[in-house]
């Protein structure tokens, strides 16, 4: 009797589990797209702000049953538009097959019939973007610069994914496909080289997190930068002053783990472990590797005979290095390295140059400031107070 009640009990937990962790319909559901209002008119994508398409839930498990708890994982919706209603390969599958190393073509992409357009949604609903489905068309029919451009019919279709907070997704639903017609609104060079990062932006602790003062790294290339960096404590790097993209503790491969720590560093963040201080950066981001080394800028002149240094440190507060000093009379002087001559600058304390000429400053207590974090976008300049 004890066992059979036992049996009984596990059932009966076994089915309470079973209701509050259900199984997603494999396969079982669409989504019905709903016509389009402009399905039965030319459509200009000039001109306007967006044509709004609908469409229904799928019921993705039995009774529509909660998923999961609050931000684990979610459903979106994104908008695919094909040329042909085939949906077998896209643009950017198709691009990539012709991308060489440096990111330059070595042709057209062929074989494709459909684009995804940038933006997802959350709900049912979406505002088309008249930029998106311009570009899409450009991407469909690799139109050039001499082409008359004019109505072209477009195929959509809504595709539901289930998003993991570990980053992966799975198709859920797939709707019917509905056919528009479409003026596009201009031509687009979709096959025009990728702009090279020039710059890459440097976030942290030691800054604020703030994109309009932290040190800024430079390339020529796109692929090697590098740059003078104030560490202190977690940061990341971003290809441009916003958050919208980042280079995180997942990006590198080849790193110096006496200064960092690529371990779950809050939010992706990059852990800095070294010593507080002023650091030359360089980062490959095709090869995934990140250096640092600790540098110490000084100032030397006649003041001191040419034969010591006054240190400088950093300055949090102005975002520079900085140094007070007594000159007892009117005096040259410069900036260098690590103590030595093979990096120095001097010249104009508006424009500082490697090999300058000695610099001047009048008799009395004088601070000296060197800004060289930003030096694209600030010039690589000094005061003098």
């Amino acid at each position: 009797m004890l066992l059979l009640l036992c049996g009984a009990a596990f059932m009966t937990a076994c089915s309470d589990d079973n209701d509050s962790n259900p199984e997603l319909i494999q396969g079982a559901t669409t989504i019905v797209l709903n016509t389009p209002e402009f399905a039965q008119q030319n459509v200009a994508l000039s001109g306007i702000d967006g044509y709004t398409i609908t469409w229904s839930q799928p019921v993705l498990t039995t009774d529509n049953a909660p998923l999961a708890s609050s931000g684990s994982l979610g459903v979106s919706y994104e908008v695919q538009v094909s040329k042909d209603g085939n949906y077998t390969k896209t643009f950017e599958t198709a691009l990539a097959e012709v991308t060489l190393e440096d990111g330059t073509y070595s042709g057209n992409p062929t074989g494709y019939d459909y684009v995804v357009l940038p933006t997802t949604y959350s709900s049912c609903k979406a505002n088309l973007n008249p930029d998106e489905l311009n570009l899409a068309l450009n991407q469909l029919n690799l139109w050039s610069a001499e082409d008359v451009l004019s109505a072209t019919d477009a195929y959509l279709r809504i595709v539901a994914t289930l998003n993991y907070s570990t980053g992966g997704k799975q198709v859920l639903a797939t709707s019917n496909v509905e056919k528009v017609t479409l003026i596009p609104s201009g031509w687009v060079d979709v096959m025009a080289e990728p702009v090279k990062e020039a710059y890459l932006w440097v976030p942290g602790n030691g800054n604020g997190w703030s994109h309009d003062v932290c040190p800024i790294l430079v390339s020529e290339d796109g692929e090697f930068f590098s740059g003078y960096a104030y560490m202190n404590g977690e940061f990341k790097f971003t290809p441009a002053g916003n958050w919208n993209a980042e280079y995180n503790n997942g990006s590198f491969t080849t790193y110096d783990n006496t200064l960092f720590d690529m371990g779950d560093g809050g939010g992706g963040n990059i852990n800095f472990v070294g010593a507080p201080g002023m650091y030359f950066f360089t980062v490959n981001l095709t090869e995934k590797s990140v250096t640092a080394t600790p540098v110490t800028w000084s100032v030397i002149g006649g003041f001191n005979g040419w034969g010591a240094d006054e240190v400088m440190s950093y300055d949090e507060a102005n975002h520079c290095l900085s140094v007070t000093i007594n000159f007892s009379e009117a005096t040259e002087w410069k900036f260098r390295r690590d103590y030595d001559w093979a990096v120095n600058y001097g010249g104009s304390l508006d424009a500082l140059v490697q090999d300058g000429g000695n610099l001047n400053v009048d008799a009395g207590e004088h601070t000296i400031r060197l800004f060289i974090e930003r030096p694209a976008q600030d010039g690589l300049h000094a005061t003098v107070q």
